[in-house]
């Protein structure tokens, strides 16, 4: 999909000498009135459209900002891959800490943009308050559709793919979002950004990466957290408990706090491994625990206990999505990750929302639930041929970031309930493989696995501190994270250690971080047999992606059979 060429010419009129007074914002809502292509935003179930730019003056923790909402649109039509009539649609949001004109401190700007990514299908504006009340100036993007459900990305009418709403979903409205940002900040201010960083986390973390494959060139730092980039993979690892259960027990039995329970029996089984009993794993790829150990009747099984064909789904759930050969196609949740179990039409959950199988059959009617686990894999080879090549964040080329000199901190929580945190590692992994070791990556690429921290923040492991600020001081101090503070009330702090490390403890009290270290290696022989899946878009197949970082033959032929 091209990306747009009047972008240039429209923002260059929005870029004006380095002498241009300050606006205030009611100046500059008249001017972008006067801009091409550009509305006004009207939130969804509004009756009335925002005003292009808005004054809100401090209020609780808030402090006061100026705020541009607007629609941006220049193409359209079945030409740029849109519905017949249908024309293209950005929400913006850029909200600016007071400059002068408006009466704000001389520094109440820091002279830098923030841009702050979404999450789930987003389809809304979010706040941008996390960036103007900490002095930069904050963007965000609805990417480019009303709703937050996944009907936009087919036309129904002749069943197509919308590649329109796609690529506005997934590069353009996020392209626009920071270009809009850098602009209005100029003309707001009167002088330039002298920094320009990506925050973002879950749909907000594919985002970031999405800019750094595409346009890295732009950026001095990307935070991506938990990283939804492999769109379409994950959303089939969202629904595979479904299809498993309902496989396994006829009718659905498998409730959420059965789920958990058996989720929380394995964390108490394996607490112990890592050295330190808190409550969480510090890799739940050394936990074994079999869900058998929770059926009514065994003794020490808790109240919300399985029956054998429960305990059995609940072990097909933890080993992850396999094909019919047994090969492992994706990465499960594992154990201590209490994923929801029941991700099913009508898409109630956060991950059964996504419509993945709507998408690849290009039809917002389809129902998948009358099928059988044997078309798993067939409907995961499906999807990845027909929906990840425009969905999908998969390469790991990422030369305008690094040539640039910009910084890239990823991380993901390990006991993540909606975006499996085993898929970070592999990008990581494929990441170090095209750039020839973990070495050659850490100088402006690093992930940190967060234990027992859930989706974006969260759980019972200790809390990742100041991911944002790291993240900066690495870009404009040069000190590059060896480690991040992990704390919370309960185990108060330790490390958390750029992969493949991770925290050992060192005896004393746990709660103390200086009794931990970073060391060890989480990837060995034992982690890259088990993490093993099949070939890209050829799911249904034995072939399996090792991208040069392990030979098949070598593992154990037990490391990557189906769990029956």
């Amino acid at each position: 999909m091209k990306r747009n060429a009047s972008l240039a010419l429209v923002l260059g009129s929005l870029l004006p000498g380095a002498a241009m007074a300050q606006m205030t914002c009611t100046q500059l809502g008249a001017y972008l009135a006067t801009q091409p292509n550009i509305s006004q935003y009207t939130a969804p179930g509004a009756a009335t459209p925002l005003p292009l730019t808005q004054l809100f003056a401090a209020s609780g923790t808030n402090a006061a900002r100026c705020e541009a909402n607007f629609v941006y649109s220049d193409r359209g039509g079945p030409a740029a891959g849109y519905a017949v009539g249908q024309n293209q649609r950005i929400g913006i949001r850029v909200g600016f800490p007071l400059n002068g004109s408006d009466g704000g401190a001389a520094n109440a700007w820091n002279g830098k943009v923030r841009n702050i990514g979404g999450g789930g299908l987003q389809g809304t504006l979010s706040g941008i308050t996390a960036a103007t009340n900490t002095g930069y100036v904050g963007s965000n993007t609805d990417t480019g559709h009303a709703t937050g459900s996944p009907t936009f990305a087919v036309i129904q009418d002749t069943h197509e793919l919308n590649y329109g709403t796609l690529d506005d979903f997934l590069v353009e409205s996020i392209h626009q979002q920071y270009k809009w940002a850098l602009a209005l900040t100029e003309v707001y201010y009167g002088r330039k950004a002298t920094r320009n960083y990506w925050d973002g986390c879950s749909t907000g973390g594919r985002e970031g990466l999405s800019m750094a494959l595409n346009f890295g060139e732009d950026f001095d730092g990307f935070l991506t957290g938990a990283p939804a980039n492999y769109h379409t993979r994950l959303q089939l690892a969202t629904v595979w408990p479904f299809w498993v259960q309902k496989e396994i027990t006829g009718t659905a039995t498998l409730t959420q706090a059965k789920m958990n329970a058996a989720n929380a029996s394995a964390v108490a089984a394996c607490d112990a491994q890592d050295g330190v009993t808190d409550g969480v794993l510090g890799d739940p790829r050394a936990c074994k625990f079999d869900a058998s150990a929770n059926i009514c009747g065994t003794p020490g099984a808790p109240a919300a206990c399985l029956t054998p064909q429960e305990a059995q789904a609940v072990n097909r759930i933890w080993d992850g999505p396999r094909n019919d050969r047994g090969r492992r196609i994706w990465f499960a949740f594992g154990r201590g990750a209490n994923a929801g179990v029941t991700n099913a039409p009508p898409f109630g959950g956060p991950g059964g929302s996504l419509g993945i199988f709507t998408w690849s059959h290009k039809d917002n009617n389809y129902d998948f639930t009358g099928e059988p686990l044997s078309l798993f894999d067939d409907e995961t080879e499906l999807a990845t041929n027909e929906v990840a090549p425009y969905s999908d964040i998969i390469s790991t080329d990422l030369d305008k970031v690094r040539k640039r000199g910009g910084k890239i901190l990823m991380w993901h929580g390990g006991a993540d309930q909606l975006i499996p945190w085993r898929q970070s590692v592999h990008y990581y992994d494929d990441a170090a493989f095209r750039y020839k070791g973990y070495d050659k990556l850490a100088p402006w690429f690093r992930f940190f696995l967060a234990p027992g921290v859930t989706h974006c923040g969260g759980g019972a492991g200790p809390q990742p501190q100041g991911l944002f600020d790291v993240m900066v001081n690495w870009v404009e101090k040069g000190a590059a994270p060896e480690s991040i503070l992990s704390s919370n009330a309960t185990l108060g702090s330790r490390p958390m250690c750029p992969y493949p490390q991770t925290a050992i403890f060192g005896g004393g009290d746990p709660k103390v971080a200086s009794n931990w270290h970073c060391g060890g290696d989480l990837k060995n022989k034992e982690t890259v047999c088990e993490e093993l899946v099949t070939k890209y878009q050829k799911e249904t197949l034995n072939a399996l992606d090792t991208n040069g970082l392990a030979n098949p033959a070598q593992c154990n032929a037990n490391a990557n059979v189906p769990v029956r």
